[in-house]
Protein backbone atom coordinates (compact mmCIF):
# COMPACT_ATOMS: atom_id res chain seq x y z
CA UNK A 1 0.00 0.00 0.00
CA UNK A 2 1.26 3.28 -0.75
CA UNK A 3 2.04 5.73 2.00
CA UNK A 4 0.21 9.22 0.52
CA UNK A 5 2.77 12.23 1.25
CA UNK A 6 1.64 15.78 1.83
CA UNK A 7 3.48 18.40 1.36
CA UNK A 8 3.24 22.02 2.68
CA UNK A 9 4.32 25.44 1.48
CA UNK A 10 4.51 28.52 4.49
CA UNK A 11 5.34 30.43 7.38
CA UNK A 12 7.69 28.90 9.88
CA UNK A 13 8.05 31.15 12.62
CA UNK A 14 8.47 31.54 16.75
CA UNK A 15 5.50 32.82 18.78
CA UNK A 16 6.03 34.92 21.96
CA UNK A 17 3.13 33.61 23.85
CA UNK A 18 2.20 36.10 26.53
CA UNK A 19 -0.36 34.73 29.05
CA UNK A 20 -2.94 37.23 30.90
CA UNK A 21 -5.65 37.01 33.81
CA UNK A 22 -6.39 40.31 32.95
CA UNK A 23 -9.73 41.52 31.29
CA UNK A 24 -8.76 44.84 30.78
CA UNK A 25 -7.69 44.23 26.65
CA UNK A 26 -7.61 47.97 25.85
CA UNK A 27 -5.84 48.66 29.29
CA UNK A 28 -2.46 50.95 28.33
CA UNK A 29 -0.44 48.67 31.03
CA UNK A 30 -1.65 44.95 30.84
CA UNK A 31 0.30 42.37 33.67
CA UNK A 32 1.68 39.24 31.79
CA UNK A 33 1.19 36.34 33.93
CA UNK A 34 3.45 33.89 32.23
CA UNK A 35 5.63 33.76 29.12
CA UNK A 36 6.32 30.96 26.95
CA UNK A 37 8.39 30.82 23.83
CA UNK A 38 6.77 28.12 21.27
CA UNK A 39 7.11 27.37 17.80
CA UNK A 40 4.51 27.82 15.27
CA UNK A 41 3.81 29.60 11.73
CA UNK A 42 0.27 28.42 10.05
CA UNK A 43 1.75 26.15 7.83
CA UNK A 44 4.50 24.69 10.19
CA UNK A 45 1.61 24.04 12.64
CA UNK A 46 -0.53 21.95 10.44
CA UNK A 47 3.01 19.87 9.42
CA UNK A 48 3.60 19.27 13.20
CA UNK A 49 0.13 18.07 13.94
CA UNK A 50 -0.21 15.70 10.53
CA UNK A 51 3.67 14.56 11.26
CA UNK A 52 2.70 13.67 15.09
CA UNK A 53 -0.11 11.95 13.60
CA UNK A 54 2.29 9.49 11.78
CA UNK A 55 1.40 11.43 8.10
CA UNK A 56 5.04 11.55 5.89
CA UNK A 57 5.17 15.15 5.48
CA UNK A 58 7.64 17.66 3.52
CA UNK A 59 7.77 21.22 4.62
CA UNK A 60 8.54 24.17 2.17
CA UNK A 61 9.45 27.29 3.82
CA UNK A 62 12.37 29.53 4.97
CA UNK A 63 14.34 30.21 8.18
CA UNK A 64 16.34 33.11 8.71
CA UNK A 65 20.05 33.41 10.33
CA UNK A 66 19.30 33.98 13.86
CA UNK A 67 18.81 32.39 16.77
CA UNK A 68 15.27 30.79 16.44
CA UNK A 69 16.77 28.18 13.66
CA UNK A 70 18.19 25.48 15.94
CA UNK A 71 15.10 25.08 17.98
CA UNK A 72 12.31 25.70 14.98
CA UNK A 73 14.85 22.64 13.19
CA UNK A 74 14.42 20.42 16.29
CA UNK A 75 11.49 21.12 16.37
CA UNK A 76 10.52 20.06 12.75
CA UNK A 77 12.33 16.95 13.19
CA UNK A 78 10.55 15.81 17.04
CA UNK A 79 7.28 15.47 14.67
CA UNK A 80 8.99 13.49 11.72
CA UNK A 81 8.73 16.72 9.52
CA UNK A 82 10.80 16.15 6.33
CA UNK A 83 13.23 19.78 6.29
CA UNK A 84 15.37 19.06 2.70
CA UNK A 85 13.67 21.74 1.06
CA UNK A 86 13.63 24.18 3.75
CA UNK A 87 15.95 27.47 2.78
CA UNK A 88 18.02 28.55 5.41
CA UNK A 89 18.10 32.73 4.38
CA UNK A 90 19.44 35.62 5.55
CA UNK A 91 17.78 37.43 7.71
CA UNK A 92 15.12 37.70 10.37
CA UNK A 93 13.04 34.59 11.34
CA UNK A 94 9.36 34.73 11.39
CA UNK A 95 8.17 35.93 14.61
CA UNK A 96 4.58 36.22 16.60
CA UNK A 97 3.87 37.82 19.52
CA UNK A 98 -0.17 36.47 20.94
CA UNK A 99 -1.37 37.66 24.05
CA UNK A 100 -3.38 34.75 25.63
CA UNK A 101 -6.18 36.30 27.68
CA UNK A 102 -7.88 34.44 30.42
CA UNK A 103 -10.70 32.58 28.19
CA UNK A 104 -7.62 31.54 25.99
CA UNK A 105 -8.07 33.46 23.38
CA UNK A 106 -5.76 34.78 21.24
CA UNK A 107 -4.35 38.20 19.48
CA UNK A 108 -1.68 38.19 17.13
CA UNK A 109 1.22 40.59 16.25
CA UNK A 110 3.30 39.11 13.24
CA UNK A 111 6.60 39.64 11.37
CA UNK A 112 6.79 37.52 8.84
CA UNK A 113 10.26 38.17 8.40
CA UNK A 114 12.30 35.72 5.57
CA UNK A 115 8.84 34.13 5.03
CA UNK A 116 7.72 37.21 2.75
CA UNK A 117 11.15 38.60 1.75
CA UNK A 118 13.09 34.99 1.25
CA UNK A 119 10.72 32.45 -0.08
CA UNK A 120 12.00 28.76 -0.85
CA UNK A 121 13.37 27.90 -4.19
CA UNK A 122 10.96 25.75 -6.23
CA UNK A 123 11.57 22.41 -5.51
CA UNK A 124 13.30 19.67 -8.27
CA UNK A 125 10.55 17.85 -10.31
CA UNK A 126 11.72 14.55 -8.84
CA UNK A 127 9.57 16.08 -5.58
CA UNK A 128 6.03 15.60 -7.41
CA UNK A 129 6.37 11.90 -7.89
CA UNK A 130 6.02 11.19 -4.46
CA UNK A 131 3.46 13.13 -2.87
CA UNK A 132 -0.34 13.46 -3.33
CA UNK A 133 -1.51 16.89 -1.71
CA UNK A 134 -0.45 20.37 -1.61
CA UNK A 135 -1.24 22.19 1.47
CA UNK A 136 -1.25 26.31 1.33
CA UNK A 137 -1.74 28.90 3.76
CA UNK A 138 -3.08 32.15 2.94
CA UNK A 139 -0.29 34.27 4.35
CA UNK A 140 1.74 32.90 1.38
CA UNK A 141 -0.31 35.32 -0.91
CA UNK A 142 -0.07 38.34 0.96
CA UNK A 143 3.49 39.63 -0.71
CA UNK A 144 5.07 39.15 -4.02
CA UNK A 145 7.45 36.88 -3.34
CA UNK A 146 5.73 34.35 -1.53
CA UNK A 147 3.00 34.73 -3.86
CA UNK A 148 5.52 34.37 -6.61
CA UNK A 149 6.10 30.74 -5.35
CA UNK A 150 3.08 29.56 -4.18
CA UNK A 151 1.45 29.82 -7.54
CA UNK A 152 4.29 28.22 -9.09
CA UNK A 153 3.46 25.59 -6.54
CA UNK A 154 -0.06 25.14 -7.28
CA UNK A 155 0.39 25.28 -10.86
CA UNK A 156 3.12 22.20 -10.47
CA UNK A 157 0.86 20.59 -8.31
CA UNK A 158 -2.27 20.60 -10.62
CA UNK A 159 -0.04 19.57 -13.71
CA UNK A 160 1.49 16.64 -11.87
CA UNK A 161 -1.98 15.32 -10.53
CA UNK A 162 -1.89 16.60 -7.11
CA UNK A 163 -4.91 17.98 -4.65
CA UNK A 164 -4.42 21.12 -3.25
CA UNK A 165 -5.69 22.61 -0.27
CA UNK A 166 -5.81 26.12 1.31
CA UNK A 167 -5.86 27.48 4.62
CA UNK A 168 -6.72 31.19 4.16
CA UNK A 169 -5.80 34.35 6.37
CA UNK A 170 -8.38 37.15 6.90
CA UNK A 171 -6.35 39.55 4.66
CA UNK A 172 -6.20 37.00 1.65
CA UNK A 173 -9.77 37.01 2.52
CA UNK A 174 -10.38 40.25 1.68
CA UNK A 175 -8.38 40.16 -1.36
CA UNK A 176 -10.63 40.00 -4.82
CA UNK A 177 -10.42 40.19 -8.39
CA UNK A 178 -9.79 37.68 -11.36
CA UNK A 179 -6.60 36.04 -9.45
CA UNK A 180 -9.04 34.65 -6.46
CA UNK A 181 -11.57 32.89 -9.20
CA UNK A 182 -8.11 31.56 -10.66
CA UNK A 183 -7.22 30.52 -7.27
CA UNK A 184 -10.35 28.95 -5.72
CA UNK A 185 -11.43 27.50 -9.26
CA UNK A 186 -7.85 25.02 -8.65
CA UNK A 187 -8.90 24.25 -4.66
CA UNK A 188 -9.87 20.63 -3.77
CA UNK A 189 -10.16 21.90 -0.16
CA UNK A 190 -10.45 25.28 1.32
CA UNK A 191 -10.81 25.61 5.47
CA UNK A 192 -11.36 29.11 6.06
CA UNK A 193 -12.90 30.17 9.74
CA UNK A 194 -16.34 31.74 9.87
CA UNK A 195 -15.09 35.03 9.14
CA UNK A 196 -13.13 34.45 5.91
CA UNK A 197 -15.63 32.36 4.68
CA UNK A 198 -18.21 35.18 5.20
CA UNK A 199 -15.61 37.97 3.82
CA UNK A 200 -14.81 35.27 1.06
CA UNK A 201 -18.49 34.86 0.13
CA UNK A 202 -20.48 38.21 1.19
CA UNK A 203 -22.89 36.00 2.87
CA UNK A 204 -23.76 36.09 6.45
CA UNK A 205 -24.49 32.18 7.21
CA UNK A 206 -22.03 29.31 7.17
CA UNK A 207 -24.24 27.41 4.82
CA UNK A 208 -24.72 30.15 2.53
CA UNK A 209 -20.99 30.60 2.02
CA UNK A 210 -19.83 27.22 1.33
CA UNK A 211 -22.37 27.15 -1.62
CA UNK A 212 -21.06 30.18 -2.87
CA UNK A 213 -17.48 28.82 -2.10
CA UNK A 214 -18.17 25.72 -3.82
CA UNK A 215 -20.27 27.26 -6.82
CA UNK A 216 -16.19 29.49 -7.75
CA UNK A 217 -15.33 26.20 -7.74
CA UNK A 218 -13.55 24.58 -4.91
CA UNK A 219 -14.68 21.29 -4.27
CA UNK A 220 -14.59 20.02 -0.93
CA UNK A 221 -15.34 23.76 1.90
CA UNK A 222 -14.92 23.10 5.50
CA UNK A 223 -15.88 26.01 7.41
CA UNK A 224 -13.73 25.75 11.03
CA UNK A 225 -16.52 27.31 13.86
CA UNK A 226 -14.43 27.13 17.15
CA UNK A 227 -15.96 25.31 19.59
CA UNK A 228 -18.76 24.73 17.34
CA UNK A 229 -16.76 22.21 15.34
CA UNK A 230 -16.68 22.59 11.65
CA UNK A 231 -19.23 22.84 8.46
CA UNK A 232 -18.49 20.11 5.68
CA UNK A 233 -20.28 21.16 2.72
CA UNK A 234 -19.78 18.82 -0.73
CA UNK A 235 -22.33 18.37 -3.93
CA UNK A 236 -23.44 15.47 -2.22
CA UNK A 237 -23.84 16.70 1.83
CA UNK A 238 -23.61 19.76 4.28
CA UNK A 239 -23.00 18.78 7.44
CA UNK A 240 -21.98 20.50 10.93
CA UNK A 241 -19.15 18.07 13.01
CA UNK A 242 -18.61 18.39 16.37
CA UNK A 243 -15.86 17.03 18.69
CA UNK A 244 -15.43 18.11 22.28
CA UNK A 245 -12.43 18.47 24.39
CA UNK A 246 -11.79 16.27 27.35
CA UNK A 247 -10.17 19.01 29.77
CA UNK A 248 -10.21 23.02 29.83
CA UNK A 249 -9.58 25.02 27.22
CA UNK A 250 -6.24 26.77 27.70
CA UNK A 251 -5.21 28.44 24.76
CA UNK A 252 -6.89 28.37 21.05
CA UNK A 253 -3.72 29.68 19.61
CA UNK A 254 -3.22 26.99 15.96
CA UNK A 255 -6.47 25.11 16.48
CA UNK A 256 -7.71 25.70 12.80
CA UNK A 257 -4.57 24.60 12.17
CA UNK A 258 -4.45 21.30 14.13
CA UNK A 259 -7.91 21.13 11.78
CA UNK A 260 -6.00 21.39 9.03
CA UNK A 261 -3.37 18.84 10.03
CA UNK A 262 -6.16 16.42 11.15
CA UNK A 263 -8.29 16.33 8.74
CA UNK A 264 -5.63 16.25 5.91
CA UNK A 265 -4.15 13.07 7.70
CA UNK A 266 -7.01 11.24 7.47
CA UNK A 267 -8.15 11.41 4.31
CA UNK A 268 -4.51 10.38 3.08
CA UNK A 269 -5.38 7.85 5.46
CA UNK A 270 -8.65 6.67 3.51
CA UNK A 271 -10.92 7.88 5.64
CA UNK A 272 -14.51 8.88 4.25
CA UNK A 273 -14.86 12.79 4.57
CA UNK A 274 -16.96 12.75 7.75
CA UNK A 275 -14.46 10.95 9.41
CA UNK A 276 -11.57 12.79 8.54
CA UNK A 277 -13.71 16.28 9.55
CA UNK A 278 -13.75 14.43 13.22
CA UNK A 279 -10.07 13.56 13.22
CA UNK A 280 -9.76 17.52 12.46
CA UNK A 281 -11.78 18.21 15.30
CA UNK A 282 -10.48 16.36 17.80
CA UNK A 283 -7.22 17.35 16.91
CA UNK A 284 -8.61 20.75 17.69
CA UNK A 285 -10.29 19.79 20.71
CA UNK A 286 -6.69 18.67 21.95
CA UNK A 287 -4.51 21.36 20.53
CA UNK A 288 -6.43 24.28 22.70
CA UNK A 289 -6.32 22.33 25.76
CA UNK A 290 -2.58 22.66 25.61
CA UNK A 291 -0.67 26.19 25.69
CA UNK A 292 1.41 26.86 22.43
CA UNK A 293 0.49 26.28 18.63
CA UNK A 294 1.69 22.36 18.38
CA UNK A 295 4.32 22.21 20.83
CA UNK A 296 1.83 19.68 22.36
CA UNK A 297 0.58 18.49 19.27
CA UNK A 298 -1.58 15.13 19.59
CA UNK A 299 -0.33 11.28 19.09
CA UNK A 300 -3.02 9.00 17.30
CA UNK A 301 -3.73 7.79 20.99
CA UNK A 302 -4.26 11.39 22.65
CA UNK A 303 -6.74 11.68 19.15
CA UNK A 304 -8.40 8.02 20.13
CA UNK A 305 -9.24 8.86 24.07
CA UNK A 306 -11.15 12.13 22.68
CA UNK A 307 -13.04 10.01 20.40
CA UNK A 308 -13.65 7.25 22.98
CA UNK A 309 -15.41 10.49 25.48
CA UNK A 310 -17.05 11.41 22.38
CA UNK A 311 -18.73 8.10 21.53
CA UNK A 312 -17.21 7.80 17.99
CA UNK A 313 -16.69 4.29 18.57
CA UNK A 314 -16.78 3.26 14.94
CA UNK A 315 -14.10 5.69 14.40
CA UNK A 316 -11.95 4.39 17.48
CA UNK A 317 -11.68 1.48 15.78
CA UNK A 318 -10.59 2.99 12.30
CA UNK A 319 -8.16 4.83 13.87
CA UNK A 320 -6.55 1.52 15.80
CA UNK A 321 -6.46 -0.13 12.81
CA UNK A 322 -3.78 2.86 11.51
CA UNK A 323 -1.88 3.08 14.27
Amino acid sequence: MVRKRLLIYGDVEMDILLKTESAEAGAYDVKVDDIRFSPGGSAANCAAIAGSLGQPVTFLGSLGSDTWIKPLLQDFRKFNVNTRYLKKAAGKTGTCVAVVNAAGERKFHSYRGVNESDPPDLPPQTLWRHHHCLHLSGYCFQQPNSRRIAWSLLHEAKRNGLAVSLDPSYFFAKQSGSEMDELLAALDFIFPNLDEALILSGENDPVKAARVLRARGVNTVLVTLGSDGCLLSTNETEQFVKIKPVNKVVDTTGAGDAFCGGFLTGWLKGLPLIQACKLGCASAAHIVTQMGAHEQAPTLTNLIDILHNNNEGELVIQLKNLS
